[in-house]
Formats: structure tokens, sequence, C-alpha cells
């Protein structure tokens, strides 16, 4: 027969015992808060994902960390004949969960990645609009405009050529197109219409796109600061030509003052302006079918619906 003193002994090693384990399983929960709080700054400081993919990662994440803190420590707080039931449910719910999850995510990535081709094939129009711009401002005759891009292979070695920046900021934008308008006025024109070209495509494809996709976009539709040097000269040649109203006799046009605010602007700037017009091309090319394709090639000799493609366009 035990003693009174060995049953109390023993009474006060199970509550030694009870108190220990308590002790072990708050910690492991505690450890666990304050890793999951570490985890979710870490998820929204360096992971470069969407905010929707972001929760999908950090929720798949607590589900995960739960299940194993449920494993070490759901024994000591849950009667044992209801352990093994809980335990079993939580496991299929939490791989029910996962399951759903990644059908969901790859549905709505197909589904982005269709709206993002479609988006993207709408930007034809506005990316030979604003390159066969660029390329009439670098040389605005025909014949030789075609034997000065001869020398470049494809539109990146263009764009960043010495030559294409030079050409560029020695263009007189205060030189007259037309009888009764200005080269300042005339680009700032056709940009007003590049920009709500862009501005359509964004406004009816920018809740299924990517926060990448959208900026750029934005970008070529008004955002970069290049649109805003076109409108700055076209209001100093406005100002320019006011100002000659009140001279008698007028001063010849060939004789007004040069108006290129790209003088002003760095090559470095410059071509990173360009680095960008260069990667949309490659996307939209990337999703595109070799009729469509624009190269400084096509680009350059699509001026009227001429030539064996002619009628393979879809009417």
């Amino acid at each position: 027969m035990n003693s009174p003193l060995s049953y109390s002994h023993c009474s006060h090693g199970i509550h030694a015992v009870g108190h220990s384990t308590v002790a072990v399983d708050l910690t492991v929960l505690g450890i666990w808060l304050i890793i999951s709080t570490i985890v979710y700054f870490l998820f929204k400081r360096f992971v470069r994902e969407k905010a929707i993919n972001r929760a999908r990662f950090f929720v798949g994440y607590l589900v995960l960390s739960f299940l194993i803190v449920l494993l070490l420590i759901g024994k000591h707080l849950v009667p044992s004949d209801l352990y093994s039931n809980i335990l079993s449910e939580v496991i299929g719910i939490t791989l029910t969960v996962l399951i759903i999850d990644r059908i969901y995510h790859y549905l709505s990535e197909r589904n982005e990645k269709l709206h993002r081709d479609i988006s993207l094939r709408h930007c034809k129009t506005p990316i030979y609009s604003y390159c066969y711009m660029w390329f009439v401002i670098y040389e605005p005759i025909k014949a030789t405009r075609l034997t000065r891009l001869q020398v470049y292979n494809n539109l990146e070695d263009f764009y960043m050529s010495d030559d294409f920046y030079d050409s560029i900021r020695s263009f007189n934008f205060a030189n007259l197109i037309s009888p009764d308008k200005t080269y300042a006025q005339y680009y700032s024109e056709n940009l007003d219409k590049t920009e709500e070209n862009f501005q359509n495509i964004l406004a009816k494809y920018a809740s299924k796109l990517s926060l990448q996709d959208i900026q750029r976009l934005e970008f070529f539709g008004g955002g970069s600061y290049i649109y805003k040097v076109f409108r700055l000269m076209n209001l100093l040649r406005t100002v320019q030509v006011s100002s000659q109203l009140d001279n008698n006799p007028p001063t010849p046009a060939s004789n007004l003052i040069l108006i290129n605010e790209f003088t002003q602007v760095s090559k470095e700037n410059f071509q990173k302006h360009f680095k960008k017009l260069i990667a949309l091309i490659k996307d939209y090319n990337a999703v595109s079918p070799p009729i469509d394709l624009w190269t400084i090639e096509t680009l350059n000799s699509l001026t009227k619906l001429s030539g064996p493609n002619a009628n393979n366009y879809d009417w």
C-alpha cells in the first residue's frame, strides 16, 4: 500500500509535469505567433507579387504552420478520443482548401494571360503611330530614311544609337509642316491621338491586367515626360508666332528661332524611355501572328495598304 507521503509526492509530480506541458505548449504557440508576424512583414516588404497573390501565399503559410502547431500541442489540449478525429478533419479541410485555391489560381492566371494578350494585340495601331512619328522626325524624307535605317539590324539598335538621339535633338519643331501648322503643333496633336488610343485600351482591360501592365499603358497613355516635352514645344511655338503678329513686317518663317526641348533631355533619360517602348513592342510581337509583327522594316514601310499582305487584313 502506498503511504500518504508517496501519494503526495506522486501528485506533486503529476502537477509539475502538467504545468511543464502547458508551459511548453504556450511557448510553442507564442513562437508560432511571433514567426507568423515576422513572415507577414517579410511577405509585405519583399514578395513582389500582386496583392492577391501575397495574401494567398500568406494564408497558405498560416494554414500549414498552424496544422504543424496543432500536431505538436493539440493532443495536450483536446481529449485523446477526439484528437484523432479533429486532426483528420483539419487535414481534410486543409487539403480541400489548398486544392481549390490551386484550381482558382490556375483559372485566374489563364484568364489574366488571355486578357493581357488581347490588350497587347490592341496596341498594334498606337505602337505603329508612335514609332512612325519618331521615324519621320529622325528623317522626314522617306528615300533618305530608308538608306539611313539600313545600318540598323533591329529597333533596339536604332533607338539606342547616337545617330537617332542627335537627329532628334537637331530637329526644329518651329518649322512649318503646312502653311498654317508647325511641327510642334502637328506632333502634339498626333500624340494626343496616340495617348487616347492607349487610354482606351487601359479603360477596357484595366480590371483584368496586372499592376505592371497597367503602369505601362498609363506610361504610353500620357504618363511619360516626353509627352510634356512636345506640349511645351507647342506652347513655345504658339507664343513665338503670336509675337510675330506685332511685327511690321513680320519675320519670315525661315528666320524663326529654333525650338527643340530635347536638347535639354539627357541621353540616359532619352534611352530609358525607348527601352520601355522596345519592351512593349517585344511583348506585343510575342502574342501577335507573323503578319502583324512590328520590326524596323515593317514600321517604316506601312504607309499605305499595298503589297502582298494588303488583302490579308480582317475587314
